[in-house]
């Protein structure tokens, strides 16, 4: 599980597709099975939709500290790497 973990922040889209299509019910169950949301967190924050349906698969959920935490991380993994190419760009 840890390595599947650290793929998703090496790779999430790839992970989010392969949980998409080998464990579908983990990626399907937090959106209640409407598919455009998983489709729109793979293109535009896909560490963050990782994150949410990992917190989601949590006995807490939400209510629990560590789902909002590995939410927090999620999306800011997400601005970090959205954000980590313009500095290169200005030089």
């Amino acid at each position: 599980m840890c390595l599947i973990g650290l793929l998703g922040l090496l790779a999430p889209r790839v992970v989010l597709i392969a949980l998409w299509f080998f464990y579908h019910p983990f990626i399907m169950g937090p959106f209640a099975g409407v598919w455009i949301w998983p489709l729109l967190g793979l293109f535009l924050l896909p560490t963050t939709t990782l994150a949410y349906c990992w917190a989601i698969a949590l006995d807490g959920g939400f209510s629990s500290f560590s789902g909002l935490l590995i939410l927090a991380m999620g999306i800011l993994f997400d601005i970090g790497f959205l954000g980590g190419g313009r500095g290169v760009l200005r030089r």
